[in-house]
């Protein structure tokens, strides 16, 4: 990432990018142009997570479920993160599968230990639980509380907007 590119991305998401920019570096100083563009795009691509699930919410006869997956993967010496599409293996239980692991890999180059294994499993639980019943086994969301279940090796159920967590 340069800061070409991140001016770019700044420019294509804002009329005034200059200041988002700026927003961003006092937020996060010392930051790289990578870290900028990683930060800038999951705020707006949650914030849109959010707004969907404010609108589905206010729906009569529905429940919405949130949830943000926070495990991070290891790999490309941990850059990748908690990415997006990270969960995939988890939601399906198979974070065995060779073609998951390496240093390039989806899930990185360690095989899964008894702790990912875990999550794995309770990961693919929740998900069949909503796909059978319309349930994870968690609080829904409404535009009041945002009731979002942060998933990682620990689960733990969060009230709020991210920045007032």
């Amino acid at each position: 990432m340069t800061t070409r590119t991140l001016d770019a991305i700044a420019a294509r998401r804002s009329a005034r990018p200059e200041a988002l920019l700026a927003h961003y570096r006092d937020r996060l100083p010392g930051a790289g142009p990578g870290e900028l563009a990683t930060r800038l795009m999951t705020d707006l691509y949650t914030a849109g997570s959010r707004a969907l699930a404010d609108a589905h919410s206010a729906l009569p006869g529905t429940r919405t479920f949130a949830y943000t997956f926070a495990w991070r993967s290891t790999a490309f010496d941990g850059r990748l993160g908690a990415c997006h599409c990270v969960e995939l293996p988890f939601v399906f239980d198979r974070t065995e599968l060779p073609a998951l692991h390496g240093a390039h890999a989806l899930l990185g180059p360690d095989l899964p230990d008894r702790g990912v294994a875990d999550l794995a499993a309770r990961t693919h639980a929740a998900w069949v639980a909503f796909a059978t019943h319309g349930a994870p086994g968690w609080q829904p969301y409404d535009s009041d509380q945002q009731a979002t279940m942060h998933i990682d090796r620990t689960w733990r159920l969060h009230h709020g907007t991210p920045t007032e967590r």
